[in-house]
């Protein structure tokens, strides 16, 4: 097998009221369907992190959102980035200056 990066999937409305309650499991379920690895999910936000070859966000995106509906029978807006990348925005000079200064800061996709 090749070279694998870690990605991160942060879905929108997952566990947001009892219309969108999805178990974990499900989740982790679905992502290891998509042929995905190193499946693990974050309390139960709906953000999952996984490995799988190097691909574009986009087309990850596309493959994850057809798996849930799919399996979840709903629309669920997936937003996709490499680990490095969110680190790279979360350790941002804004973030960190606002810290420093005992603010809060909030980051939304």
């Amino acid at each position: 097998m090749g070279k694998m990066s870690r990605y991160i999937a942060l879905l929108r409305a997952i566990n947001a009221g009892p219309k969108h309650a999805v178990k974990m499991e499900v989740l982790r379920k679905v992502f290891r369907s998509l042929h995905f690895s190193e499946v693990d999910t974050y309390i139960g936000s709906g953000n999952i992190v996984f490995k799988t070859s190097p691909k574009n966000a986009k087309t990850l995106e596309k493959r994850i959102e057809k798996g849930l509906r799919r399996a979840l029978g709903q629309e669920v807006a997936t937003f996709v980035r490499k680990d490095e990348e969110l680190a790279e925005i979360a350790n941002s000079r804004q973030f960190r200056l606002a810290e420093s200064d005992g603010r809060t800061s909030t980051l939304s996709f």
